[in-house]
């Protein structure tokens, strides 16, 4: 039986980072892990489209969000709707310059200092100061390789555009105290996507659904036209 609800990570999450949000779900889903060796984000989108039921929901956060993008971007009629959390419509705009930085750095030799890089840009607000959510996702980074984390960067540097988005039912999911998304690049996503519906919470840094995995799991049941058992 095909998911009816498929998850998507970010940059440093792993397939286990909605697992408290699976637990309470009622209906079968599936989340999706990046791999080690290189990849791209269209690939990971096709493989997504694949492995959702016909009329099913993808979820995806920050870079996750940018493939559930992509997803729908492939698979329009295929979906009931897609779930953006923290998540931005323009891999262009929102590493700017470092897009170029990422490129050259991939002709040096990988190691810990690609770990440092990403480590120093962390905030505590990112993980809306909750000492759980912080553990958890630098738990990840711990366990990525150099390779690894490098090639998940590299992956989002050479997403592609998108220019249209086909109208498929979205709704985007922001906090307020989310240092990772600028609000120019909020709007942009609204703009783009034309959401159903908004949600906009006051805690919760870039991760909500580590932090209240059941206020997110309410939220995404309504979205989706259901009741909770």
């Amino acid at each position: 039986m095909k998911p009816e609800v498929v998850f998507v990570p970010g940059l440093l999450g792993d397939r286990w980072s909605f697992k408290e949000v699976q637990d309470l779900m009622d209906v079968p889903t599936y989340a999706f892990d990046y791999p080690a060796t290189p990849f791209s984000l269209v690939d990971m989108a096709r493989e997504v489209g694949n492995t959702v039921k016909e009329g099913g929901y993808v979820v995806g956060t920050s870079m996750g969000g940018y493939v559930a993008l992509l997803t729908a971007v492939m698979f329009p009629e295929k979906l009931g709707g897609i779930v953006l959390i923290n998540t931005f419509a323009s891999p262009r705009r929102i590493l700017g310059h470092r897009r170029l930085l990422i490129h050259i750095l991939g002709y040096l030799p990988k190691g810990k200092w690609i770990k440092w890089i990403v480590r120093s840009g962390i905030k505590d607000s990112h993980f809306g100061y909750d000492d759980k959510v912080k553990a958890y996702v630098l738990g990840v980074l711990e366990r990525l390789t150099p390779e690894a984390l490098y090639n998940r960067v590299r992956a989002l540097a050479d997403a592609p555009e998108i220019g249209t988005f086909p109208g498929v039912r979205a709704m985007v999911t922001y906090n307020e105290d989310d240092p990772t998304i600028p609000t120019q690049e909020r709007k942009y996503l609204i703009n783009l996507v034309n959401p159903v519906k908004i949600v906009v919470c006051k805690g919760g840094g870039h991760f909500p659904y580590l932090r209240s995995p059941e206020g997110f799991t309410s939220t995404l049941f309504e979205f989706m036209g259901r009741e909770r058992l």
